[in-house]
């Protein structure tokens, strides 16, 4: 299963992902996206995945469709000859152009909403991504500008928010809600009922037990063991996870390359 989906109303469409029996997964946009020009937000590591994993279907999708990168690094991708020619501008000055559509690529929650906002301040499209080998349920919701990596698993009743990124091998346990902007490392697992408010990050190899609500823009370390709720903006590592601080004077201050794994 391959969903493209653009932003606008909601719209629900019939998919068979992986033969199972038909099933509706609802994601906000409008009919298959038809776009003149692809542009990755981002050329990080996660951008590069992003590209790697969605040419080849935007190609089949749209053909002679040209895909891009947009990033406020103009030397961003020179270590990478097959991708530096593709460079397309900076965010902060990128003005939308009719047929542009945009996927999120960025990891750290914070940069990703702020950065998705004032593009769509500016009238930027975002699409949503799911990748052919995703398991989705039955009843599950995608919103505005999410990246679902291959291998990750969906399960029923699930409510994504916007700009949601679900890397490789991970898992949303059934009747969870997945807020705004959060980001789920690979082989993350969170459990049934879990609610992830607006911005959490979620390192590698991290489980989050049932009915846990973590509170916005905290973060769960790679490897961590959540059994209890977590306050907003925490930091949180370790089985089972606790709460951790920082130095100020610490280069790596809450940096989510740390906590990622």
């Amino acid at each position: 299963m391959t969903i493209l989906i653009a932003s606008s109303d909601r719209v629900s469409l019939e998919t068979t992902p992986c033969q199972l029996p038909v099933s509706r997964v609802d994601i906000a946009g409008q009919n298959m996206v038809e776009a003149t020009r692809w542009l990755i937000v981002g050329a990080g590591g996660f951008g590069r995945e992003v590209f790697s994993w969605t040419s080849g279907q935007l190609r089949a999708t749209l053909s002679c469709c040209p895909v891009g990168f947009l990033d406020d690094d103009p030397k961003s991708l020179a270590q990478f000859p097959s991708l530096k020619e593709r460079w397309a501008g900076p965010i902060s000055t990128y003005l939308p152009q009719h047929g542009d559509r945009l996927l999120m690529a960025i990891g750290d929650p914070t940069s990703k909403l702020a950065v998705g906002d004032a593009l769509r301040a500016r009238g930027a499209v975002f699409a949503s991504f799911v990748h052919p080998t995703a398991v989705i349920a039955h009843d599950v919701h995608i919103g505005v500008g999410c990246i679902i990596c291959p291998f990750a698993v969906v399960c029923c009743n699930v409510r994504f928010g916007d700009f949601v990124s679900m890397n490789v091998g991970s898992v949303a346990g059934h009747d969870s809600i997945i807020g705004d902007g959060c980001t789920l490392s690979p082989h993350s697992d969170v459990a049934g009922q879990v609610s992830l408010k607006r911005g959490v990050f979620v390192g590698c190899q991290t489980a989050i037990l049932p009915k846990t609500q973590i509170g916005e823009f905290a973060r769960i370390g790679a490897g961590s063991v959540v059994i209890n709720h977590v306050s907003p903006g925490a930091s949180m590592m370790g089985v089972p996870a606790k709460r951790i601080s920082w130095s100020q004077q610490d280069p790596d201050f809450d940096q989510p390359e740390l906590m990622a794994g």
